[in-house]
C-alpha cells in the first residue's frame, strides 16, 4: 500500500474505533477495506452491517466508490430499497468474493484535500440512515 492508502486506513481506524476493520493489500499500490457491525438503521433489516470499499493507488485523487453492504438489506417497512441499492451485486476482495448489496454515492465534486475515505464512509452511513 502507498503512503497516502495507509494514511486513509489510520484515518478510518480513528474514525471508527470500536469496530473491527479488515484490510486487505491490493496489487497496485490500494486496499480492499472492510469495517464489520456499522450501524446503518433501525429502518432496515438488519439493522447492523459490515461496509466495505476499495481505496484504489490513486487515492486521494479517485473517489472511494462504491461501497457494499451484507446481501439481502430490505426496508423494515415492506418498500423497496431506493435508488442507490443494487442488491443483487458481488463484493470482491484480493482474496475473496461474496455476495453483496452494492450502494451507489459517487463524490461528483470530490476535493482530495478535505474529502477522505473515512469522511465517504459516514458520508454512505447517513444518507443510509436518512431514508
Amino acid at each position: 500500500m502507498n503512503a497516502a492508502v495507509q494514511h486513509a486506513i489510520e484515518e478510518i481506524r480513528s474514525a471508527f474505533p470500536n469496530h473491527l476493520i479488515e484490510v486487505e493489500p491490493d496489487d497496485q499500490g490500494g486496499a480492499f477495506v472492510k469495517v464489520h457491525d456499522l450501524d446503518i438503521g433501525d429502518q432496515y433489516e438488519p439493522s447492523k452491517s459490515w461496509v466495505a470499499f476499495r481505496i484504489t493507488f490513486q487515492y486521494p485523487h479517485a473517489d472511494v466508490y462504491p461501497h457494499f453492504c451484507v446481501p439481502g438489506v430490505k426496508r423494515k417497512n415492506g418498500n423497496g430499497l431506493p435508488a442507490g441499492f443494487n442488491p443483487n451485486n458481488t463484493w470482491q476482495s484480493a482474496t475473496k468474493s461474496e455476495p453483496a448489496t452494492m450502494i451507489s454515492r459517487r463524490s461528483n465534486r470530490l476535493n482530495p484535500a478535505t474529502d477522505t475515505a473515512a469522511l465517504k464512509l459516514q458520508k454512505v452511513l447517513d444518507w443510509m440512515r436518512s431514508l
